[in-house]
């Protein structure tokens, strides 16, 4: 491809954003002879979300910034925060950070929170610990714990337990306590004993119960046994011979047959 050529295909896209633009902002929807629902022009409005998608480069970046600074649709900053993340482009993060703080609408701000928790980035995760150490926002605070989970960096494992062993919400205790479960880390099973051991919430103790069930290759069953054979709670007893039954490991099975004979 030549110099004309490339220049000419740049001045075409460029062309077709600022029309796009246009009818994303400006006007209104295209429209042919007959006036649009207001279903109908999210559907298109979408459908040219969509071709941008498919658009190669940048230029699309400014027709996204300015529909996500509309307050009028949160369908459609929905989308635009979805096609934002997909292009790869640390100019997005920027974006994304101020519609997860700032957007009027929760699902928009959760959407924006989701895909922040995927990028992997530093700056993303440290505005969501922003978000999270200053929203009140239960469902919002639910998204970001599990955004951290996701990032699986060292980072990220000291917040979620930073949440499980701190969190005032006993909430937010049990989501870190499920998402430490599910971790790898070879310190996990210790972690959820401690938890077991000293949570004053029963509700955060039964999820790190569960959580040693979850432990892969059945690391959490020698946990399990000293829970299930020793705890003074006698619920969190029984929940640890629960997810002992459902192990089927032979250790399992023998302490289980102890405790049936009283041992």
């Amino acid at each position: 491809m030549n110099v004309f050529q490339h220049q000419t295909q740049k001045k075409l896209r460029t062309i077709v954003v600022m029309v796009i633009v246009f009818g994303l902002m400006g006007f209104g929807v295209f429209t042919f002879g007959e006036e649009k629902t207001k279903d109908e022009e999210t559907q298109l409005k979408e459908a040219a979300l969509n071709a941008l998608l498919m658009m190669e480069g940048e230029d699309v970046m400014p027709v996204l910034e300015k529909i996500l600074n509309r307050k009028d649709n949160p369908k459609l900053r929905e989308k635009a925060v979805f096609i934002l993340s997909q292009k790869g482009s640390e100019k997005a993060i920027p974006i994304l950070i101020r519609v997860a703080k700032t957007d009027p609408d929760m699902e928009v701000r959760e959407k924006a929170v989701f895909w922040l928790g995927q990028m992997g980035d530093e700056k993303a995760f440290d505005a969501l610990v922003d978000i999270y150490n200053t929203t009140k926002e239960q469902k919002l605070k639910e998204k970001l714990i599990f955004s951290f989970s996701q990032h699986r960096s060292e980072k990220s494992f000291q917040k979620l337990l930073e949440i499980a062993h701190k969190d005032a919400n006993e909430e937010a205790r049990e989501k870190a306590v499920f998402w430490i479960s599910q971790s790898g880390k070879k310190e996990a099973a210790n972690i959820l004993l401690k938890i077991v051991n000293e949570d004053s919430s029963q509700n955060v103790r039964e999820k790190a119960v569960f959580g040693l069930s979850q432990l892969p290759e059945k690391t959490g069953v020698p946990y399990l046994i000293k829970i299930a054979k020793n705890h003074n709670d006698m619920k969190i007893r029984k929940k640890a011979i629960f997810w002992l039954g459902q192990s089927k490991h032979p250790d399992a099975v023998k302490a289980l047959e102890e405790i049936a004979n009283g041992k």
